[in-house]
């Protein structure tokens, strides 16, 4: 999760693309060969452990979505705990595709409701000053990114319960990530793309690239 080039001005570093790929795929190797060795509670605690002691470090690290590590961390946690329990991998699984569900039905709703949640943390993520987003353009952009990221979860959550019916587990698994990775990274290119030219029509307004470089800039 990469360098995103936005606009004519030159390229976006992602900090949050910048977590090794290992990072990701090792939950995925522990559970299926914890799951085939010494079976499903072990694969689900070690795959739980492991994801765990990611989010810790990347809040150490000050990893841009610090704020809600604690939050994702706990989910971690309880949908670990509730998979061992029900020793069910239909429950452990399902958690996770019924809270993509949600998330994308919760971005659709809070948006139609004026609440654009993801726009207020825009500001910060990206680095937009009041100017900017206070603008027009950068409202009604933003409120359809959110529209479209909220559709995005949907199809990939309906995606998902799909895959989970026609293949094994280790299949499952496997084929999820090789297809959520490219098209999760595709949904943040097209986002970055279109906001980048949405807000090209603000007097003054640098670029999306020296928006964040200036952040990072600020922060380091």
């Amino acid at each position: 999760m990469k360098e995103i080039n936005t606009s004519k001005e030159g390229a976006v570093r992602n900090p949050g693309t910048n977590q090794n790929a290992w990072e990701s795929v090792m939950p995925i190797v522990l559970f299926i060969a914890l799951n085939r060795l010494v079976g499903l509670a072990w694969a689900i605690g070690a795959a739980t452990f492991w994801s765990v002691i990611i989010s810790i470090r990347r809040w150490r690290n000050g990893h841009p979505i610090g704020k809600f590590i604690p939050i994702v961390t706990i989910g971690i946690l309880v949908r670990g705990i509730i998979g061992i329990v029900t020793d069910s991998e239909a429950v452990y699984f399902g958690i996770g595709i019924g809270t993509k569900a949600l998330i994308g039905i919760a971005l659709i709703v809070t948006t139609a409701a004026s609440r654009n949640y993801l726009a207020m943390y825009a500001t910060t993520f990206i680095g937009f000053d009041a100017s900017i987003a206070s603008h027009h353009a950068f409202k009604s952009a933003m409120n359809r990114i959110a529209y479209g990221i909220g559709v995005a979860q949907l199809v990939s959550a309906v995606f998902d319960i799909w895959l989970y019916n026609n293949a094994s587990v280790d299949g499952y698994l496997v084929i999820r990530f090789f297809v959520n990775w490219p098209y999760t990274t595709a949904v943040i290119i097209l986002s970055m793309l279109y906001l980048g030219k949405k807000l090209s029509v603000i007097p003054g307004f640098p670029g999306i690239a020296s928006v964040m470089e200036n952040r990072l800039e600020a922060e380091g």
